[in-house]
């Protein structure tokens, strides 16, 4: 007989809670084909999981699960998270966010979740807010919870209960549950609310069988809610807010024995499913993710023989380079970075490999991908000498995706000295490119806001245009600042996720090019006053009228 280690911060003789209960009656199903051994998560350590490497792990709730272990458990045990809340976000609410999209610094155990063989959610909304947080593809929508045998049979016996209580919500001391609300409710609208105390599930059940309207308004995101789903089966009205998960399943209109009849299918198809995966059979996901849309890399390439193979390490190991077309156009350049791009063309058919016969401009060579070659949505400059996070393409595409009124994310870059060095191993020392530092607003764009490294949509050219020629230096601070003029918004990402080599020698960097640089900017400052506001104005103009000075 196989084994499973169960593994939860609770279990029901603890605490009686929806997801314990739940829990359990998992365990009591799959204990008809397998040996279960339930650990609390307090109480794993390394030994235990070294010596069970070899078992299946079903991981609940892990609140107290040491960090240790979670890394050891990605490089080295089959599992499955079973996830009853939102333990990616360090919160666990995503109410707190705009859409429920949590900022990168909220964002926690995504290896975790990612190297999971799948990610069990309780209901389509929970599963849609996990993917648009993490953006991995072994979600599972259950759509459902477990109940016992016995509380099932509770709860068709309660069905046919006179109704003798008018109004009833929840007593209980968790403030997410919303019993505050509830009696605010009933306040405001004279109802006489009547509290159901924390009984056992069968007291709690037989009562709320009594309950003619149940008044319910939890205050932060419930993965599914049981509690909805025992009241429509016991013919309760609910009166309750848009944050239930099992609100966005299908099924939730049913009520009775309907419904209870749903509930019962849902058991058995659920852990036919686990037992599937277990014994590693394929299943149905029975999730629709949206699609991450193609990203186009454009690189330019001129005379950067010591940096391409490392800038094409460094690109290809993007999480999600299979979601992209590196578009590399070779400049004219007089060096051999040939060999190496078509070393790297031949193991990834989205290399796109484009020679000149004259020497073209970083200006040129990006107007012709924007123009001619790109066939994504959103669109980034690859610099051959800068690098990424591994995860930074995945990062930027998730927050253009999921703000459909954002045209451009950035991010914090680390600034080194140093050619060559890699994200993940610089020497840094955390210092930061300046351009890159602030968040998105008018006034900061008196700066090249948003830095070296930003993601933009392709769509946005079709408003304000391609690249301009006009400007050797300052092209890209004079298209972001088009780009603001028409109204289009930036997002900043509260995470460092490039590494910007300042190159004393470069030709952006060189003191010998700081006149014809100063003057494009300079132009640009008083074309474009209008955005940086009056004290900034004020402030930064005997600093560029040296620009204006120097003609």
């Amino acid at each position: 007989m196989d084994k499973i280690i169960f593994v939860s911060d609770f279990f029901v003789d603890e605490v009686n809670g929806g997801a314990e209960r739940c829990n359990s009656a998992l365990i009591e199903m799959l204990n008809k084909d397998f040996s279960i051994i339930e650990m609390k998560s307090l109480d794993v350590n390394l030994n235990f999981v070294a010596k069970n490497k070899n078992n299946f792990f079903i991981i609940a709730n892990f609140f107290t699960l040491n960090e240790e272990v979670k890394n050891y458990l990605i490089d080295n045990v089959r599992y499955i998270i079973y996830e009853h809340d939102h333990k990616y976000i360090k919160n666990n609410n995503p109410l707190m966010f705009k859409n429920f999209f949590a900022p990168e610094s909220q964002i926690q155990n995504k290896k975790f979740f990612k190297n999971a063989e799948y990610v069990i959610c309780q209901s389509k909304m929970h599963a849609d807010i996990l993917y648009k947080n993490l953006l991995i593809t072994n979600i599972v929508n259950a759509g459902a919870n477990f109940w016992s045998k016995s509380d099932l049979m509770h709860i068709e016996k309660c069905m046919e209960m006179q109704k003798s209580i008018k109004f009833a919500s929840m007593s209980t001391n968790n403030k997410n549950k919303g019993t505050r609300n509830s009696i605010e409710y009933a306040k405001k609208e004279s109802i006489d609310l009547q509290l159901i105390p924390a009984l056992g599930f069968k007291d709690f059940i037989t009562t709320l069988g009594k309950v003619e309207n149940f008044i319910f308004f939890p205050q932060w995101v419930e993965s599914y809610s049981r509690v909805a789903i025992e009241a429509r089966i016991l013919g309760c009205k609910i009166v309750t807010n848009k944050l239930l998960g099992v609100a966005s399943e299908p099924y939730f209109s049913l009520q009775g024995h309907d419904l209870l009849k749903k509930i019962k299918a849902n058991n058995t198809a659920l852990i036919k499913k686990i037992r599937k995966v277990i014994k590693r059979e394929e299943i149905d996901k029975n999730y629709n993710f949206v699609k991450i849309p193609k990203i186009t890399i454009s690189c330019s390439v001129y005379d950067g023989d010591k940096y391409i193979r490392h800038f094409l390490e460094d690109i290809t190991k993007q999480t999600i380079f299979e979601d992209c077309e590196l578009i590399i156009v070779n400049a004219n350049s007089p060096g051999n970075e040939e060999d190496v791009i078509n070393e790297y063309s031949k193991k990834y058919d989205n290399i796109f490999y484009k020679k000149l016969d004259y020497r073209a401009t970083t200006t040129e060579v990006i107007n012709m991908v924007i123009e001619d070659l790109a066939t994504g949505e959103f669109i980034t400059v690859g610099n051959i000498d800068d690098r990424r996070s591994h995860d930074c393409l995945e990062i930027q595409a998730k927050h253009l995706m999921f703000n459909e009124d954002i045209s451009l994310v950035y991010g914090d870059c680390l600034e080194t000295k140093v050619g060559n060095e890699t994200f993940e191993n610089n020497s840094s020392l955390n210092a930061k490119y300046e351009h890159s530092i602030k968040s998105f607003s008018k006034n900061n764009m008196i700066k090249c806001l948003p830095g070296p490294m930003p993601m933009w949509r392709l769509s946005a050219h079709k408003k304000v245009g391609t690249f301009s020629k006009n400007y050797d230096f300052a092209n890209d601070w004079d298209m972001w600042l088009r780009m603001v003029d028409k109204g289009m918004r930036f997002k900043k990402i509260d995470k460092s996720i490039g590494l910007y080599y300042f190159n004393p020698d470069g030709r952006s960097t060189s003191q010998d090019n700081f006149l014809l640089k100063i003057k494009e900017e300079a132009e640009l400052f008083f074309k474009y006053k209008h955005i940086f506001g009056q004290y900034n104005f004020n402030k930064f103009k005997a600093y560029f009228s040296k620009g204006v000075e120097n003609e």
